[in-house]
């Protein structure tokens, strides 16, 4: 990298943190409540909680998160965490992560898995499992919570007559530590959950840990951080519906304010060729770009006619009212 191009990342990323910080949008007060009346679903979203065995501080993050959607005046129907549960894949911190889950959230945990809890096997010494071992472990935890059978990484929720569907890596012939592998098999499941949930209008919400390439600032934040276009479709897939919605973490991108969308193009919630597309900033460790501070994540609102998107600081409940963004439904 040369020291142009590095000096111009350091100005935007300054620049970025002072823009997020100015009330562009208006102040709301601190606590939980959906914007409007008649919200017909009430999801709160964070990703990448990087929690550890002996994790102190990530495990007072999520139980503090955890409060403050249980203390919001509007109920909660569910919390998607997207991916990167853990911070190195090991069973422990597996086990805590959905014991904190099920003693403090005020509603079903859709968790999905990341790079970090099937990939990062091995890492600084903390297990010895292959991959494939720690797919299995994430699988097996994750139908203890839900009560579900599944054998695959990838299934479909219903929450209040809405369709949640949850992608993740197969681990494919070894696959590479920080990508996804997906089978024809997944991808058809996809296809085939996308036009059930949308046959009647309804907006489906897509959660996968990795962003789609060249969206939400990918390229410029992490370039290689998402699903490659020329090796899976789906964003082709998700193309062929009206009214989805992708939700994505991975990049550690932080919140972006309307300022910096304007600025850079950059931003946490973007509509392309008809999908939505939202990824959401680190919840447990500091964030790269747009305001840092680890705890945020978005509460996502679905009305009649609309979805609103509000990004909000779960350990202290104040909103971002310069990153809100609302779509309609068609």
């Amino acid at each position: 990298m040369s020291f142009e191009v590095f000096m111009s990342k350091a100005v935007a990323f300054l620049m970025s943190i002072f823009m997020t910080l100015i009330p562009y949008a208006g102040i709301e007060l601190p606590g939980l409540s959906v914007k409007e009346d008649n919200c017909l679903l009430n999801v709160e979203l964070i990703s990448d909680t990087h929690t550890e065995k002996d994790g102190f501080f990530r495990h007072g993050f999520m139980k503090q998160g955890f409060r403050t959607m249980a203390n919001s005046k509007s109920p909660v129907d569910a919390v998607v965490v997207a991916g990167d549960l853990t911070n190195y894949g090991d069973e422990p911190a597996l086990a805590q992560y959905f014991e904190l889950c099920k003693e403090y959230s005020p509603a079903p945990v859709l968790s999905v898995a990341g790079n970090h809890d099937i990939g990062h096997v091995g890492d600084r010494g903390v297990t010895d499992i292959s991959r494939e071992e720690a797919l299995a472990n994430f699988i097996r935890y994750r139908n203890q919570y839900m009560g579900t059978d599944s054998d695959v990484n990838y299934c479909a929720v219903e929450i209040k007559g809405y369709k949640f569907i949850i992608l993740g890596d197969e681990v494919i012939d070894g696959g590479h530590w920080d990508e996804i592998t997906m089978s024809p098999e997944q991808l058809e499941f996809l296809d085939a959950q996308l036009a059930e949930g949308t046959k009647d209008g309804k907006p489906v919400f897509v959660c996968c840990h990795w962003p789609i390439d060249h969206i939400n600032g990918e390229d410029t934040i992490w370039d290689g951080s998402c699903i490659p276009g020329d090796k899976y479709a789906v964003k082709e897939i998700l193309e062929k519906y009206k009214n989805v919605f992708y939700i994505s973490g991975h990049m550690h991108a932080g919140i972006k304010s309307t300022l910096v969308e304007e600025k850079y193009g950059l931003s946490n919630a973007e509509q392309v060729n008809g999908v939505t597309y939202i990824n959401l900033p680190t919840f447990g460790i500091l964030n790269m770009f747009g305001l840092t501070h680890s705890g945020t994540g978005a509460q996502l609102e679905v009305y009649k006619d609309k979805v609103i998107f509000r990004p909000v600081n779960y350990l202290t409940g104040n909103w971002y009212t310069n990153s809100a963004h609302t779509f309609e439904i068609v």
